[in-house]
């Protein structure tokens, strides 16, 4: 830990102060914003954002922040201590490390904090930058979140969580917090790009637990099929699944289609495709060699099962990847 910024992010601010001895909220926005005797109000990104990408501030301790909505994607950090929010109705208690990703448009209220718990807030300017977007990402590289996504949409959360004490992603956020406060020649280039890190590491570590209630996550079996066939969709046969299991090839086979709604070989294609997508949207491989690697001895099958599945051919993917690089 950091014990410059440790101690800058400790000293109490007047605002702290003022709502210590009054044990009341006191705004740290354009009152004009809260409309009299609010019950809820909404935080706008204009009042935050100077022509930056992201805004960033430590919580006021000492007294409640009562329920509001933005029009941002807010990322909570819990630097140190601990601090309990309601989201959408939902009592979330964090602890130190933690990191709290709430949606546009969300709800929200954060129960008074104590001498030693920071929480800091990272808004993103971006409106394109929410859990929607961060789902499709993940959802492009594996069926078991294409799956996710696709399905049980009713039992989506508007906020995610990441409780695993992340040390790589807590670095970054110490860093970007560094740059932010203490600015130095470049300090908007380095914090562009930690920005990007983060982002993607947080992609990294988003599990499917994550994106559904409880209650809505694939069962065992489902998940050790998707595992399966992620790790081995080059090589994999029905066979070899069955096998691999215990179960029988009719068995699986039935079991799939009931709980996908597709076939084994449309779920295994699904696979094969999403790394053809990767490999040509991210590298300069030849097409032909991405065929052979995913496990195609068709082309055609492969040129025609990629157009259906992503309406242009693959060529047209590199060209349009290669012209938002140029941007």
């Amino acid at each position: 830990m950091d014990e410059t910024l440790a101690t800058f992010l400790k000293q109490e601010t007047p605002i702290e102060t003022l709502q210590r001895t009054s044990h009341r909220f006191v705004p740290d926005f354009p009152t004009a914003t809260v409309p009299e005797s609010p019950a809820e109000f909404k935080l706008e990104s204009q009042y935050f954002f100077k022509n930056k990408d992201i805004y960033i501030n430590k919580h006021n301790r000492y007294a409640a922040y009562p329920k509001h909505s933005h029009d941002f994607m807010e990322l909570n950090y819990i630097y140190s201590g601990e601090c309990t929010e309601i989201i959408d109705g939902q009592k979330v208690h964090l602890k130190q490390h933690d990191i709290l990703l709430i949606d546009i448009g969300s709800e929200h209220s954060i129960e008074p904090l104590g001498e030693n718990d920071i929480l800091i807030n990272i808004l993103f300017q971006n409106q394109n930058i929410n859990l929607h977007w961060l789902e499709q990402m993940k959802s492009n590289r594996s069926i078991l979140f294409d799956f996710l996504i696709n399905n049980h949409t009713e039992a989506q959360k508007n906020f995610l969580l990441f409780q695993d004490n992340l040390p790589k992603i807590n670095n970054v956020i110490e860093q970007l917090l560094t740059e932010y406060y203490f600015p130095a020649d470049f300090s908007d280039v380095i914090i562009s790009h930690y920005l990007i890190i983060l982002l993607t590491e947080l992609m990294r570590n988003y599990d499917p637990s994550m994106v559904r209630d409880t209650n809505q996550i694939p069962n065992d079996l489902l998940n050790r099929i998707f595992a399966i066939i992620e790790k081995d969709y080059t090589t994999l046969t029905l066979t070899a699944l069955a096998e691999k299991l215990s179960y029988t090839k009719n068995y699986l086979s039935n079991f799939i289609k009931a709980e996908t709604h597709v076939t084994f070989t449309e779920l295994l294609n699904k696979q094969k495709l999403l790394k053809a997508h990767l490999l040509i949207s991210s590298t300069q491989r030849t097409i032909d060699d991405i065929i052979a690697e995913i496990g195609y001895t068709n082309k055609n099958y492969f040129y025609k099962e990629y157009k259906k599945a992503y309406h242009e051919l693959p060529s047209e993917t590199r060209k349009h990847k290669t012209d938002d690089t140029l941007l």
